[in-house]
């Protein structure tokens, strides 16, 4: 998730420039396939209050791979807290 991070990052500070008092935790729920493919992003809470950052994070979230690897389908909770730099 690490290096994917930048991408998410990007998606906020665009959402920042309508928005510039935007920050906020979000917290995620993402189910891997064992390919290494999301299969499902849903998220568990956010302080965000813009549906549109979130819905583009999830879809950015749902292009990811995290790379085969020989395990069951695995669901994990990511939390990100965007703060303005």
């Amino acid at each position: 998730m690490d290096k994917n991070k930048s991408k998410l990052h990007s998606l906020y500070r665009r959402a920042r420039r309508s928005h510039p008092g935007l920050k906020g935790k979000i917290v995620l729920e993402i189910t891997i396939a064992p390919s290494g493919k999301v299969l499902k992003v849903r998220i568990k809470s956010s302080e965000l209050n813009d549906p549109k950052l979130e819905s583009r994070l999830v879809a950015r979230i749902k292009r990811f791979d995290f790379g085969s690897y020989s395990v069951q389908k695995v669901t994990v909770t990511f939390s990100i807290e965007f703060l303005p730099s």
